[in-house]
């Protein structure tokens, strides 16, 4: 299970360099089990943000952390997505979260505002004991040696502040990631610059259609060739979520922006040609735009843990992911809970190594999997017209008329390795076939030793 119940019986100095989901999540789950911990966030709470898809495997987390009700209080179930064509708002077809099926993954698939899941994370932190640092800008990270092994950060005020283990929880581009790596990042652009705006429910309401996409449980996602275009509900309602994914340039939007989350971009810069009106007028009620950038790197990320085995990646810095996914928020949270909980079984330092490792190979490459299909989920709603297309057209407008049981069974085993994913379990379950072998026997080598030097005694 995520939460840990147990302290750690040897408990070490964490800082953590980034305050957003990975971040924060981890500082709750390695304070839970009595670690001290520090967050360095260079900004503050308040910052650009939109809507967070939160999937069954990312919530179930949540609702264990904070409550179904508190939960309930921020949230939107999704009972489904509509697909409808950009250019016209023709609707294509349905996709159905069936109520069965997310049972069986032990979650709800939900929408969020991402401030709302940020603040949650932080009155946890802080409730278990962490210290959170805002406008803390790290200038630079320094790897500790054979003498002195403990590695230390450089703040933008002079301070230097030194631990036994930093976590790099700083993003995409990560400052932490360069160190870990021992080389400058190669990002290049990917061919996708995502746009993300809330509209107030206020400015919808006076419009039919527009109300009634504000009071639907649901993910909308428009289709055309090079551009989609998606939307949902957040807090309450009070607030809607819009998203344009604008691929290679052959939509009429430049490519551009940083891979960041901080570049506001303006709404009369938006082209709306060939969109249906009902997307024309939302888009018109956004105040603005927040622009962010896809970009690759050739050899991905290798490695999460740096040569001195103190310092580690977490979240988007571990694994970039395809921006404005389903999926990003949730890895970072899974990634947390797998550390936080094999932290809770530290009892000397010559475990941290295995423990590291470990954390890497549980993790990474589920991460690159569903960020692999998060990125062909986008692709399909941005293919040019052709026979791909209308294939993918009259698959969505595959009505199933019967639920019965083989074809609730059949969705379930589509998503299941995804959404029916549990974090902590996948933790435990090796703690128990590996790492508790592992301090047996090293407790019996020390058995052995002493033994022996009793003897020659």
């Amino acid at each position: 299970m995520p939460i840990v119940a147990r302290n750690a019986a040897l408990t070490l100095d964490f800082i953590v360099i980034g305050g957003g989901i990975g971040g924060l999540a981890v500082a709750y789950m390695l304070s839970s089990a009595g670690h001290r911990v520090r967050v360095l966030e260079k900004n503050g709470l308040q910052r650009p943000s939109g809507g967070h898809r939160v999937p069954p495997n990312f919530s179930k987390i949540l609702r264990q952390w904070v409550g179904e009700e508190e939960l309930a209080r921020l949230s939107t179930p999704c009972v489904g997505s509509p697909f409808h064509r950009l250019r016209t708002d023709e609707n294509v077809g349905y996709v159905h979260w069936k109520p069965a099926v997310m049972e069986e993954t032990g979650g709800k698939f939900l929408l969020m505002h991402h401030e709302d899941i940020i603040q949650l994370l932080y009155k946890l932190a802080m409730g278990a004991g962490a210290r959170i640092d805002l406008h803390a800008e790290v200038t630079s990270i320094q790897q500790g040696t054979d003498s002195i092994p403990n590695p230390s950060v450089s703040l933008a005020n002079g301070e230097v502040l030194t631990s036994d283990i930093i976590i790099g929880a700083d993003g995409s581009k990560s400052m932490v990631r360069e160190v870990v790596l021992d080389e400058e990042d190669d990002a290049r652009p990917g061919g996708l610059t995502v746009y993300t705006a809330i509209v107030q429910a206020e400015d919808m309401l006076g419009d039919p259609e527009l109300s009634k996409l504000l009071h639907a449980d649901e993910f909308p996602i428009w289709m055309s060739p090079h551009r989609a275009f998606c939307s949902h509900p957040v807090r309450g309602r009070k607030e809607y979520y819009i998203g344009i994914y604008s691929w290679n340039n052959l939509d009429g939007l430049p490519q551009g922006g940083e891979e960041s989350w901080e570049e506001i971009f303006p709404t009369e810069r938006i082209n709306t040609n060939n969109h249906g009106p009902i997307v024309q007028r939302l888009i018109k009620k956004a105040p603005h735009f927040i622009r962010t950038r896809y970009m690759l790197r050739k050899n991905g990320v290798e490695d999460w843990i740096d040569s001195t085995g103190r310092i580690a990646l977490l979240g988007d810095a571990a694994h970039p992911p395809y921006p404005g996914g389903t999926h990003s928020g949730a890895m970072a949270a899974e990634d947390a809970v797998v550390l936080g909980s094999l932290f809770s079984h530290l009892r000397t330092e010559d475990q941290i190594p295995s423990f590291l490792n470990a954390y890497q190979e549980l993790r990474q490459r589920r991460c690159e999997l569903v960020n692999m299909g998060d990125i062909k989920n986008g692709q399909l709603a941005v293919m040019p017209d052709g026979p791909a297309a209308d294939m993918r057209d009259e698959g969505l407008g595959h009505k199933v008329d019967e639920w019965d049981e083989g074809v609730l069974k059949a969705q379930f085993e589509e998503i299941a390795e995804i959404f029916g994913y549990d974090a902590g379990d996948a933790a435990e379950e090796w703690w128990i076939n590996w790492g508790r072998f592992h301090e047996k026997v090293r407790d019996w080598s020390d058995f052995v030793v002493a033994n022996v030097s009793m003897q020659k005694e």
